[in-house]
């Protein structure tokens, strides 16, 4: 019986350790704002894939394809830095669309573990979104959910490309992007919910 108990305890402990050598853990964040507008005025203002003049962190916008599925856009931020991403699913009857970042420039450089480390301009990997709108008896709920990872992909990450930096990042863009439309609809003091599950 200790025997048995004993190798339990060890094929536990092995999984353990390959779990936390593993790397990045996936990331969900929900964010949701309720505006004093109706849905379909809210979802006008945001409704065109390759027009993002409501998120403050975006200077201009390029794209090809318009809402159809596969359309590119590629945003060019006022930090000076680009990101573009592609359109999976468009549903304007739902008030809603779903895109994934294809590439990104970086914003630095660094040196991790003897390497050189390029710094994303939004650092995280493996990033997709949904953004939509809901109505809620003559106000809307605008939800903005992303999925991603650490921009790191090795174990020991360095402070700019961990969890807490691409969770402060990724809030931040979806933050300003909601009290952004909030203020354009006539809600400014809306507050965001930000909700977050690993």
């Amino acid at each position: 019986m200790k025997k048995t108990s004993l190798l339990v305890l060890t094929a536990l402990l092995s999984f353990a350790g390959f779990a936390n050598a593993h790397g990045p853990v996936r990331a969900k964040m929900t964010a949701t704002i309720t505006v004093d507008a109706p849905a379909a005025k809210v979802w006008d203002l945001i409704k065109n894939y390759d027009d993002m003049s409501w998120l403050p962190a975006v200077k201009s916008v390029t794209g090809e394809g318009t809402n159809a599925k596969g359309a590119i856009r590629k945003l060019h931020l006022t930090s000076g830095g680009t990101i573009t991403e592609e359109l999976k699913a468009y549903d304007a009857a739902k008030f809603s669309y779903k895109y994934k970042i294809t590439e990104m420039s970086s914003s630095s450089t660094i040196k991790h573990a003897g390497q050189d480390e390029h710094i994303p301009v939004l650092p995280v990997g493996n990033y997709a979104a949904e953004l939509s709108v809901t109505d809620k008896g003559g106000k809307s709920e605008i939800e903005w959910v992303a999925t991603y990872y650490r921009a790191y992909v090795n174990n020991n990450p360095p402070a700019e490309l961990n969890e807490e930096a691409a969770d402060k990042a990724v809030s931040g863009v979806l933050k300003s992007g909601l009290e952004s439309i909030a203020k354009k609809e006539g809600s400014g003091s809306a507050a965001v919910e930000i909700d977050i599950k690993r």
